[in-house]
């Protein structure tokens, strides 16, 4: 198995999310999120997730996964933590990227949808969900693939 490191992740994620089809995928009027599953590897799982105004994912980690992902419409935004809450916005054609462990709750604060595309190195097995409580962040289940996604 090869995990691919930060830049060729992003290249191949940015790769994915110039297909002009993926924006007419999803129902545009859907009320929760959607996700299609692009492609699935031992190495490699991207994602086309959509996200009605006021969705999110909860605060979750990847497991022994890396990622990327990367706004193709709208605007999404990702609270992260390590220690502490930071915030960052991604926009149409912004990409970010972080490593295996990252903590983060992404949402779309915006006043339309947005959808992005997401890409995880290696693919998802599991992800650990995350409560906040005040200056801490407790994990509080384990999620496997195949199981609850």
């Amino acid at each position: 198995m090869t995990t691919l490191t930060v830049l060729p992740l992003l290249q191949t994620l940015r790769e994915f999310a110039r297909d002009p089809d993926l924006l007419h995928l999803h129902d545009p009027t859907a009320t929760e999120r959607q996700w299609t599953e692009l492609i699935t590897t031992d190495d490699l799982q991207i994602w086309l997730i959509s996200w009605p105004t006021e969705a999110e994912t909860g605060w979750h980690d990847h497991g022994t996964a890396g990622g990327a992902f990367t706004t193709i419409a709208g605007r999404l935004t990702e609270h992260s933590w390590d220690g502490a809450e930071h915030i960052r916005s991604i926009g149409t054609g912004d990409a970010w990227s972080f490593a295996p462990g990252h903590i983060h709750n992404v949402r779309n604060l915006g006043a339309v949808p947005a959808i992005s595309v997401h890409a995880y190195s290696p693919r998802l097995t599991t992800m650990t969900r995350y409560q906040l409580s005040g200056s801490r962040i407790e994990a509080i289940g384990v999620e496997q693939a195949g199981v609850q996604w």
